[in-house]
């Protein structure tokens, strides 16, 4: 706006303005005189600030065929397992990655991870129907473990977990499915249960005690009333 003043002035109003301008920007006179006369420059695009982009989508494409493959869980629980299943779906022939996307797979931080299944995370449902209710006296008592902490258990300890056959309303009564599996040996043990009550699981349990090849040394569940009342 200064310059187009300073270009259409007269001699005296010129002197004025730089005056005006010495004042305020603290110039020398010839440098300010240079300043107004100089045409002006054209916009440069500005540069991108940060680190450039490195995960594209031949990453993301990859990064969903493994959360696919392990049943949509999340990025933290996603996470340890993306070496094993790497190697597991490329010794099968399901997945092949070029050597550079493979290491960016595999180094990939958690919260890369999530910003790359974001797109396909939003395309799933939230969360499916729950029957499970928290149980009362042990709602601040059972701790959660992860599949970490199974290292140092024998044949004998069984996670065990309840499969409502209810379809898309968990309204009535209904058949379940009670699943237990022995963490050391993956042997897999289902007893159909009608209805959720606790003596009806409770039995379903005895049944499946009696049918082990192993003594049941532990039972490790999820919060449900059913397992702990």
């Amino acid at each position: 706006m200064q310059r187009e003043r300073y270009l259409a002035a007269t001699r005296v109003e010129k002197g004025l303005l730089l005056d005006e301008v010495v004042a305020v920007t603290g110039l020398h006179r010839k440098a300010a005189i240079r300043l107004l006369r100089r045409a002006p420059r054209a916009p440069t695009a500005r540069s991108r600030a940060g680190r450039p982009r490195i995960y594209g989508l031949a990453v993301a494409q990859a990064v969903e065929v493994l959360w696919q493959a392990t049943g949509y869980i999340g990025p933290h629980r996603l996470h340890p397992f993306v070496p094993e299943l790497l190697d597991r779906l490329t010794r099968d022939a399901e997945l092949s990655l070029p050597a550079e996307i493979d290491k960016l797979v595999r180094h990939a931080s958690v919260a890369t991870l999530g910003r790359l299944l974001a797109p396909a995370r939003a395309t799933r449902p939230p969360r499916g129907a729950t029957t499970t209710r928290v149980g009362t006296w042990l709602r601040h008592e059972i701790p959660i473990r992860t599949f970490t902490e199974w290292d140092d258990a024998g044949p004998g300890f069984l996670e065990v977990d309840l499969v409502a056959h209810c379809g898309s309303s968990t309204q009535g009564f209904y058949l379940c499915t009670l699943c237990a599996v022995d963490i050391a040996t993956a042997w897999v043990e289902l007893e159909a249960v009608w209805g959720k009550g606790h003596e009806r699981v409770g039995g379903g349990v005895q049944r499946v005690r009696q049918r082990l090849p192993m003594p049941l040394l532990g039972l490790d569940s999820d919060n449900g009333s059913e397992f702990n009342q």
